[in-house]
């Protein structure tokens, strides 16, 4: 089975970026362990407009992915996490198709 990727992107409101990288810092202590699957994340903010951030979240197969998406506890920390965001935070699934290291 191939790779999936998750890339998201979305704006903080004002104030509150670091409560975004705190709510990544949560799921990584708390929801990981339950996440069957997950390979890494990265969350990054723009250079130019800092409040807007995106990511990449890689787990070993699709099947995983959506497994850890209906998790409830996932659902509760999501939903924490948008108490953050401006907006909706926009998503694209998709299946590694390459990739290249230094």
């Amino acid at each position: 089975m191939a790779e999936h990727i998750s890339s998201f992107y979305g704006k903080a409101k004002p104030g509150r970026r670091q409560a975004i990288v705190e709510q990544m810092n949560k799921w990584d202590q708390e929801q990981k362990p339950r996440a069957k699957g997950f390979i890494r994340s990265i969350i990054y903010f723009s250079n130019d407009s800092p409040d807007v951030f995106a990511g990449v979240v890689r787990w070993d197969n699709t099947e995983n992915y959506v497994a850890n998406a209906n998790r409830p506890e996932q659902d509760a920390w999501y939903q924490e996490l948008m108490q953050n965001v401006d907006g909706e935070i926009s998503w694209f699934d998709a299946t590694l198709a390459g990739e290249w290291k230094a």
